[in-house]
């Protein structure tokens, strides 16, 4: 008798200990979910600040869904100036002035738009900025810059050290929200001087 009731405690503590961990992991994904939101709107929120403190005025930020069922995609050029390209003994996050171009027209795709890692501005990677008609924020997001190619160069003491240089071209695969009331799609460098953050066209194209 006292085995059988050890046994029915021994099943009801585990069931309690599964139902708490279930709670947790809930809890758990409930945040991270409610923090990729809000990582979403403060990026947005901090693009918008940074356009509008060099000129650019955008409008209010506009947040359509990511979750839809499609997303869009386009693929862009970019040809550098090679007058001003940096050397590679140059600072390795110059923005090298260049000239972009639309390689293909947007094209619909299945499924919600791919979730990014980071919503953290960095000088390695480029702020897509999609606007409407009336140059509104509909969405802006981050990739990373395909211009950067990291190589391994011999200093003046032969030895080899990692440098970051400018390609000569490259192409851009940008994703943004299957969104009808999109026009136009930016990209802009983030620049960092040490202190604070500013953002340069790298180009812009059609969006349809």
């Amino acid at each position: 008798m006292k085995a059988t009731l050890s046994a029915v405690g021994f099943v009801l503590a585990a069931a309690m200990l599964f139902a708490t961990t279930g709670a947790q992991e809930s809890g758990a994904n409930a945040s991270q979910a409610s923090n990729a939101v809000s990582s979403r709107a403060s990026l947005a929120e901090r693009v918008r600040e940074l356009l509008a403190a060099s000129g650019v005025e955008v409008g209010t930020a506009v947040s359509p869904s990511e979750s839809a069922r499609s997303h869009r995609t386009l693929r862009v050029s970019w040809e550098a100036d090679k007058g001003a390209l940096p050397r590679p003994s140059a600072a390795q996050y110059k923005n090298a002035p260049g000239r972009v171009s639309l390689l293909s027209a947007s094209a619909r795709r299945e499924g919600a738009l791919p979730k990014q890692r980071s919503a953290e501005l960095s000088p390695e990677q480029v702020v897509v900025v999609a606007l409407d008609a009336e140059g509104h924020l509909r969405w802006c997001g981050l990739v990373a810059d395909p211009r950067l190619l990291r190589a391994e160069a011999p200093g003046p003491d032969g030895e080899l050290t990692g440098q970051v240089v400018y390609r000569e071209s490259a192409e851009f695969v940008v994703q943004y929200p299957d969104d009808e009331l999109v026009t136009e799609v930016r990209l802009y460098h983030p620049e960092w001087d040490g202190r604070q953050f500013s953002l340069e066209l790298v180009g812009a194209v059609a969006a349809r």
